[in-house]
């Protein structure tokens, strides 16, 4: 069967101190003559613009120095806190993400479609993501569109979306039971704990703060059932749900270089590493946003 043409929607507006170019039609956009370690208050607004337009905006040829990506985070807001991922000693904010060379086994830290945090009870608003050593190939990241899954439901599915709260809890990621898993990670500490085990109920629908979107607030990685329902029943809902929010018409996938940044609004989006480089060394570093309590407003 062949897929009806879908017309793009992620077209960018005219900017006066930064350039904005999409990136993909569904999302992401790459922003352009900025030096992101020395912003002008205007370039800050029209950055912060960008992100509510595309979700995801991407940046080229950076060269930042661990306290410039802290004092770029901040102008965003107060940090997010990793509870299961140390920072740096004397950056405890900054997550060094380093797969080296020689390392015998291709895991790759978050490697499923997730929402970063989405198990907190204020999970985080943006995540920033600095390129520092990128292999020649390999290591692209996948995001997806939120509004695009909520879009694409039927009215009747959305009525029964919004209807419904989603259980979210770190288990898969960080439970005891993948301590296993986190051993393989040779360069990386990882705390597996029993804290993971908590749950946090938020709607299953979310609405954007800023843009008054509704966003399908769910992931494979973090949501483990639905309010009310048997476990059984919950799957069937959430496998489908699930499938939707990655459909490959509202995703889009960004092939890193070394000096790019990605920073991406994770009350809208989902993303995805892939771990395809196995015998490269990759190092990033990460920062994140607090948000707010995940809520939906009705019309």
């Amino acid at each position: 069967m062949i897929s009806a043409p879908v017309a793009a929607t992620n077209q960018a507006r005219e900017y006066k101190h930064i350039t904005v170019n999409p990136y993909a039609a569904s999302l992401g956009a790459e922003v352009l003559d900025v030096d992101v370690a020395n912003l002008s208050p205007a370039q800050v607004i029209e950055i912060k613009q960008a992100l509510a337009d595309h979700q995801v905006v991407f940046f080229r040829e950076q060269d930042i120095s661990v306290e410039d990506q802290e004092r770029f985070t901040l102008n965003f807001g107060e940090y997010g806190v990793d509870p299961f991922v140390p920072g740096l000693k004397d950056h405890p904010h900054v997550l060094h993400l380093l797969k080296e060379a020689d390392e015998a086994t291709g895991y790759v830290f978050g490697g499923a479609w997730h929402s970063d945090w989405s198990f907190q009870e204020t999970p985080p608003a943006f995540t920033i993501l600095y390129g520092s050593d990128i292999p020649p190939y390999g290591g692209d990241t996948l995001f997806a569109n939120l509004y695009q899954a909520y879009d694409n439901l039927s009215p009747t599915m959305k009525q029964v979306c919004e209807s419904l709260q989603a259980v979210h809890s770190a288990e898969r990621g960080y439970g005891p039971a993948m301590k296993a898993v986190h051993d393989l990670y040779e360069n990386m500490e990882v705390i597996n704990s029993e804290e993971a085990l908590k749950t946090y109920c938020h709607p299953m629908v979310r609405t954007h703060p800023v843009t008054g979107k509704k966003a399908l607030y769910i992931s494979e990685s973090y949501t483990v059932g639905i309010l009310g329902m048997h476990m059984d029943e919950a799957n069937v809902l959430l496998n489908f749900l699930n499938q939707q929010n990655v459909d490959h018409m509202a995703t889009v996938r960004f092939r890193w270089k070394k000096g790019s940044i990605a920073m991406w609004d994770n009350r809208c989006t989902l993303h995805k590493p892939m771990g395809d480089y196995l015998g490269m060394r990759r190092e990033m570093f990460r920062t994140t946003v607090g948000g707010e309590k995940p809520v939906l407003i009705s019309d």
